[in-house]
């Protein structure tokens, strides 16, 4: 018997430590809320992907505030959390002519927990990558540009889908995510991604 009370004790202390971790994971929720921006003046399609965020909606949903302006909702995430979105959204060219996505930016805040990748398929050899997944960000700085590019087919027809590439987002935050406490139970990370396309000609 005095065996037994005596493992009970010890246990206490590990008890009481995992309480702890939990609560404070708990209190500690990140919110993840960006804008998306197209080219201006061309047919750039972005169209929401299988993936939902976790209130079950799309992730990619139309704004109402300004036209060619979506808002990508990525949820909400404590320290920790490693989230990928596989089919976040898909790019379409509804252009007659070919295209190339030859930049990305991104403004705001959270970017450096961000991996963001575009499927490279729609016409393998006309470019560097062929036909795989190409990381377009990878939370410091874009790495596409007039060299190398994501390459867009034309559509058949004017305003027809073209050539389409799917969006894949990664999400890694770290847990020592710096200003989550006690007090301050919430962080919000949004900001705007920028696509900078030209035609192939």
């Amino acid at each position: 018997m005095k065996k037994s009370r005596k493992m009970s004790i010890l246990m206490l202390p590990l008890l009481l430590t995992y309480v702890l971790q939990a609560t404070q994971y708990a209190r500690a929720p990140v919110h993840y809320n960006f804008y998306v921006v197209y080219a201006e003046n061309a047919d750039i399609a972005l169209v929401p992907g299988k993936d939902k965020s976790p209130n079950g909606q799309p992730l990619l949903q139309n704004t109402t505030s300004q036209v060619g302006l979506y808002n990508l909702s990525l949820g909400r995430w404590g320290p920790g959390y490693r989230v990928n979105y596989t089919d976040a959204f898909n790019v379409t060219n509804n252009e007659a002519f070919p295209i190339k996505m030859i930049g990305f930016n991104f403004s705001g805040t959270g970017g450096e927990y961000l991996n963001i990748y575009i499927l490279n398929n729609t016409n393998p050899g006309t470019d560097i990558f062929g036909d795989t997944q190409v990381l377009i960000w990878n939370g410091t700085r874009s790495l596409i540009n007039s060299t190398y590019y994501i390459y867009f087919s034309p559509a058949p027809v004017y305003l027809q889908p073209g050539g389409t590439s799917r969006a894949t987002i990664m999400i890694n935050i770290l847990e020592n995510v710096i200003g989550l406490n006690q007090t301050t139970s919430e962080i919000r990370y949004d900001g705007t991604l920028y696509f900078w396309f030209t035609g192939v000609y």
